[in-house]
């Protein structure tokens, strides 16, 4: 286990990863930590600022200077950023100007924190600087990849906390990061029983959220450097959704444990972000502008295989693009440009991912609907000009209509991957009856095409739910009471289905009845995301479960244009 962390902690990036875990590290080992990585703010050499108990029980001021990976002679001494310079500003500025008063009696701890080793030919010139400047108050420690590993061990991996059959379902995970499916098992595996574990005490709930996110990282380090982040992913959004789940029970309250599992669970947003952009600026970008790049990317000759693919990594770029979104609303003026920027950014890639890949222009499975609204989502989000949407959902109504009348491979109801391998069986109308038995698909889309004026492939559906689709459940998805408690870890099914939707009637009164029915709706603002203002996990749990995003994120969008109508 040593060795697995071991070589995690040196493949672990200076800015946002290594420094990410220390603070946590130290907490759980009893420090004090008072200063955290910030950007944009001059931080005089130290990344991280903690009080603790040193070796010999005495009290100290511990300031970190942290780097990544090995120590070399370009990383000491080659450049404004190396590690001799973030000492001379610690010495020179930082401890006689930037201490606290309540510690300035302390002695001071300066900690070198480092993920691999210091090679040979810089350890002399770093034991010689250490030399000259240790005086009585300060002293100098060497955190390197063996050290902070064992204290990681000892700490937040402790083995009464993490025994044997997690650490074994956890390995097991890293260990089968190029099988995806697999790993995700151990990990969905690991994550229950950290949970179950964590509703010990509150302690025992800040502890697992800690142990959560530690663990996360290490698989997602060990498969970026195997090449494959798929495992990482998903384990990300159930990673985020656990930890959610332990932080519910505490909202509202006052205590530390509320606030440390705000913290852990500000961090889980920030590397299931990072595990997204990593997923979407590598795998995705470079053939975003190809014809048929990412279809030919998903290395399968199955049509299935393709069409399941594309819906994802749509997907996930609105649900990537959301986050970006939510963080650009409590950001200053200064980082919301940028972050706006990027926003536009991903909705133009889902947008050119969509014209180079036609198979986007269809779901084989009604339930891929959740990746089309996560887009049109992110699409309102960005006030992007809507003629590429537009096209793109008058597209899909066309096919699906066509479809529907050939008895083609139209968007069935069906969520196992045999019944969709083999779907159309046969054209008989007992088999479509059966493949269309329910549809969230057709709402949605007349929905959002009414509000964007699409006036003929609005009639063509609702002639098709006149013609051939009497026999179908036109329905959308809305969480109910129980939702709070089986959302987030999906223990079983809950929420409550909007039926008898009037598509037959066009769509005002589509909308009308949708709005109609989320305004008498308490479901959705009855979630603890909703409530505390991180609506974003709504979605993450939708997505990770396969749930339909529910209308009351978006109605009041498409509204909007009615009531400017009739104002008029």
């Amino acid at each position: 286990m040593k060795l697995l962390i071991r070589d995690y902690l040196g493949s672990l990036r200076e800015r946002d990863e290594l420094d990410a875990i220390l603070p946590d590290l130290l907490s759980e080992l009893g420090f004090h930590v008072y200063s955290r990585p910030q950007r944009g703010t001059s931080q005089l050499g130290v990344d991280i600022a903690a009080v603790g108990k040193d070796d010999d029980g005495e009290k100290k001021v511990f300031l970190f200077s942290v780097k990544q990976g090995d120590l070399t002679r370009q990383d000491w001494d080659g450049t404004p950023q190396a590690l001799r310079s973030s000492l001379d500003e610690i010495l020179d500025a930082y401890i006689p100007h930037r201490i606290p008063a309540r510690y300035k009696g302390l002695k001071v701890v300066i900690c070198l924190a480092f993920g691999g080793d210091v090679n040979e030919q810089v350890r002399e010139k770093l034991t010689g600087f250490i030399a000259r400047n240790t005086t009585a108050r300060v002293t100098f420690d060497e955190w390197n990849g063996d050290k902070i590993a064992g204290m990681i061990l000892k700490g937040i991996l402790r083995e009464k906390i993490l025994p044997k059959p997690l650490r074994s379902s956890f390995q097991k995970a890293v260990a089968m990061v190029d099988e995806p499916e697999v790993s995700y098992e151990h990990f969905s595996r690991f994550a229950g029983d950290l949970c179950q574990a964590g509703t010990m005490s509150g302690k025992a709930r800040v502890r697992a959220a800690r142990q959560l996110n530690i663990c996360l990282w290490i698989l997602f380090v060990w498969a970026r450097s195997a090449g494959n982040i798929e495992s990482p992913y998903r384990s990300s959004e159930l990673a985020l959704l656990t930890s959610w789940e332990l932080l519910r029970p505490t909202l509202g309250s006052n205590g530390r444990e509320i606030k440390a599992l705000s913290i852990v669970v500000r961090q889980m947003i920030e590397l299931h972000l990072t595990i997204s952009m990593e997923f979407i600026e590598s795998r995705v970008l470079p053939y975003a502008k190809i014809r048929h790049g990412i279809s030919m990317a998903t290395g399968s000759r199955s049509s299935l295989d393709v069409n399941l693919a594309l819906f994802e990594v749509l997907g996930r770029i609105g649900l990537a693009g959301l986050w970006l979104h939510w963080i650009g609303e409590r950001s200053d003026e200064a980082h919301q440009g940028k972050i706006r920027s990027s926003v536009v950014q991903l909705t133009q890639t889902g947008l050119e991912l969509i014209r180079n890949n036609p198979a986007l222009f269809l779901p084989i499975a009604d339930r891929q609907g959740t990746n089309i609204a996560l887009f049109l989502q992110l699409w309102l989000a960005s006030e992007v000009d809507a003629t590429g949407v537009t096209s793109w959902l008058e597209e899909m109504a066309y096919r699906l209509n066509f479809s529907i009348h050939t008895r083609s491979r139209y968007t069935s109801s069906f969520t196992d991957y045999r019944d969709l391998a083999e779907h159309p069986r046969d054209r008989s109308d007992e088999y479509f009856k059966e493949a269309m038995a329910g549809s969230t698909i057709v709402p949605l889309l007349a929905a959002w095409l009414h509000a964007l004026g699409a006036t003929e492939a609005v009639e063509a559906l609702s002639r098709l739910a006149q013609k051939e689709l009497k026999h179908c459940t036109l329905q959308l998805w809305l969480p109910d009471a129980s939702s709070e408690e089986n959302l987030y870890v999906g223990n079983s099914s809950h929420g409550r289905a909007l039926c008898g939707l009037p598509l037959n009637k066009g769509g005002h009164q589509l909308i009308a009845t949708i709005a109609e029915a989320c305004s008498t709706d308490s479901g959705l603002q009855g979630l603890s995301p909703i409530k505390s203002g991180f609506w974003p996990v709504v979605m993450v749990a939708c997505h990770h479960h396969q749930l339909p995003i529910p209308p009351g994120f978006w109605i009041s969008s498409l509204m909007e244009p009615e009531s400017e109508l009739e104002t008029d």
